[in-house]
Parts: C-alpha cells; structure tokens; sequence
C-alpha cells in the first residue's frame, strides 16, 4: 500500500475481514477511478470476530470502539489486533478508541482528527512498511494541522528485507504481534499516564 500511495487519483482500501472484502469489492465496481484493495496473507482473525460492517463510504472510516485514553487506529487485517489490544487495555483502565481506517488514501481527515484531538495518544498498527503507509499518514496529518502535545507511535514493519515465514512467525520476530504491542505501550509508557 506504501508503494501505491504516491499515485494521484488512486484509491486505495484494505478490509478487516472476509465480509469487508466483499463489500468493498462491490463498491469498487461502482467507482469510475483506479481502486486498489490490499488483501493481506493469513486471512482473518479467529480471536475477534465482527458482528457487523458499516456500508462502505469514500474515505470514511469506521469507528469499532470509542475511548478517551487513547486511539488505536488501524487498516485491513490488523483491525482485529487492534480490538483484541484495546480490550487487553481495558484491564489497565485505559479506554481505547478503535478506529478501522479502511481507507489509506483518501484518508478520512475529519474522524481521526476528532479523535487524535481527544486523546492525545495515537497508535497506528499496519500490516506493512513503517515508511509511507498508515502511520506515516497520520503523522503528516498532525503536522499539517499544527496538532501539538500530540504522541504518536506506529507499529509495523521495518524498512529492511523481511524474512521468510509464516504470519505468526514474523508478527513475533518482528513484534507486531497483539503481545509484543502491548508490553511496549505499557512497559515504555507510550500512553500519557496523566490522560489516564
């Protein structure tokens, strides 16, 4: 996805289970531009399931959980480990809000920066490089909205070769597994603890 971002005019999705596929794929049919759909490998969570998926909006993101600690903001399959994350949060009183971005580009502007505003504290979680995807989109939405006292941290993989293996394999060695992410936030404070 960090590889098409760049692209003018160019839509560009990735769904947080089977059924979002599908209906994203229906709505991209009916779009008149170039659309990009990322299907990750692995497939779904068997942990978090989703009782139901909004209709799907241009550049509209969808808010799973609200919360006032923080803002848990993720896209595609990695949507589920941010669910599973903010229900291991609740048990450290620290209310996560949950957003699935759906879209990387359009980016929906206008959601995320009314959470970000209340929180404070944002986490990204991709499936992909930490160069140019998500986390890298919010971080230049809060510099180009002057957003300040703002603490962003993103989780995804490194700009190197990655090695071969399975999903889970390579979620641990490279800890962005729901775990890994967890002791992180909570063991380096990556959360303002005055917002808690």
């Amino acid at each position: 996805m960090a590889f098409f971002r760049l692209i003018p005019n160019l839509i560009i999705m990735a769904p947080k289970d089977f059924k979002e596929l599908e209906d994203m794929l229906e709505y991209a049919v009916t779009l008149k531009r170039p659309v990009i759909i990322r299907y990750p490998r692995g497939g779904e969570s068997e942990k978090i399931k989703f009782d139901k998926n909004n209709k799907i909006s241009l550049g509209k993101a969808e808010i799973l959980k609200e919360g006032k600690d923080i803002s848990i903001i993720s896209i595609g399959k990695t949507v589920s480990r941010a669910m599973e994350l903010s229900n291991m949060l609740k048990n450290d009183e620290i209310e996560a809000e949950v957003i699935n971005a759906r879209f990387l580009k359009p980016l929906d502007k206008q959601e995320i920066l009314k959470s970000v505003k209340k929180t404070k504290n944002v986490i990204t979680i991709e499936d992909g490089t930490i160069i140019n995807g998500l986390g890298t989109a919010i971080k230049e939405l809060v510099v180009d909205e002057n957003l300040t006292g703002i603490k962003v941290k993103s989780y995804a993989y490194p700009d190197e070769f990655i090695k071969h293996g399975t999903v889970e394999e390579l979620e641990k060695i490279y800890k962005q597994d729901v775990i890994s992410i967890y002791e992180d936030i909570t063991e380096n404070k990556n959360i303002r603890k005055e917002k808690i």
